[in-house]
């Protein structure tokens, strides 16, 4: 059984080691999340996600992506977050490029309300956690929710942004907890709606440490004249703590490679979560 510091030490070790192995001026960025069909009311989650990419980017490109998020259950089936994401591209300053509002309601006919406890840790989600553990009465087999998003960027405002929404479940299928979503993407001025992916299989350790596979896809204008798909697969792995006073932070690290791409690139994404209340 890993110490807690052990337990919070690891995934900042990963995150050294990666960002002492590449050069952070040649990075290709992007910001990777499962949602977690996951809600309680009165819940605080504080979230903090990180891209970087592992290759080599043009000027002006995004070398990293980070994304802070409050997100609040109103009740025992509604969550509702707050989020903002900040862009780094390489050779000019960092800068907020889009504010997201997003919804999540549990269905209460499919093992929905009361805030399971993924891995004990939660889990919930963008990107998260370690999967449950068997002696969690409260945890359902399947959690159905149906999941909405706006974005609006900084820049055009709500006439340049789009609204994303579909379902998200999460299954046990023997030790191994699957999360999955399904979301259209539908943009508010040009460009016909597409449809994106994300995938995790956790396969929990112990009670504080996961491992498993995360997958994100999206093909652009799925709904019209097509476009780019692009898809990323890779492995990853999970913790979660509880600290003395009662709150609970979730760290996760992978290393997703594009496979769309020749030669393919990389990004290593670094989730956090703190939970308190409920």
């Amino acid at each position: 059984m890993f110490s807690k510091k052990t337990i919070l030490a690891a995934p900042l070790a990963a995150l050294m080691l990666t960002t002492a192995s590449i050069n952070l001026a040649h990075a290709q960025a992007g910001i990777f999340e499962v949602v977690h069909p996951d809600v309680s009311k009165g819940l605080v989650e504080l979230e903090f996600l990180n891209g970087i990419g592992l290759n080599n980017v043009e000027p002006g490109d995004e070398r990293s992506v980070h994304e802070f998020a409050v997100a609040y259950g109103i009740t025992d089936y509604w969550k509702f977050t707050a989020a903002f994401e900040v862009a780094n591209p390489r050779g000019e300053s960092a800068e907020v490029e889009a504010v997201e509002l997003e919804n999540l309601i549990i269905l209460p006919f499919f093992g929905g309300g009361g805030g399971h406890d993924h891995d004990k840790k939660h889990e919930h989600d963008k990107e998260k956690g370690v999967a449950h553990d068997d002696d969690d009465d409260d945890h359902a087999p399947f959690t159905l929710g149906f999941f909405t998003a706006l974005e609006i960027p900084i820049e055009g405002g709500i006439s340049e942004g789009g609204i994303e929404f579909g379902p998200v479940w999460e299954a046990e299928i023997g030790k191994v907890e699957w999360v999955g979503n399904l979301l259209v993407e539908a943009p508010f001025s040009e460009g016909d709606p597409g449809l994106a992916y994300a995938s995790q299989l956790v396969l929990p350790i112990n009670d504080h440490v996961g491992i498993g596979v995360e997958n994100f896809g999206e093909f652009e204008g799925a709904f019209g004249s097509g476009g780019e798909d692009e898809h990323f697969a890779g492995p990853a792995i999970y913790f979660n703590a509880e600290l003395e006073n009662g709150h609970v932070i979730e760290p996760r690290a992978a290393v997703l490679f594009n496979l769309s791409e020749s030669p393919t690139n990389a990004v290593f994404s670094f989730n956090v979560e703190y939970k308190f209340g409920g």
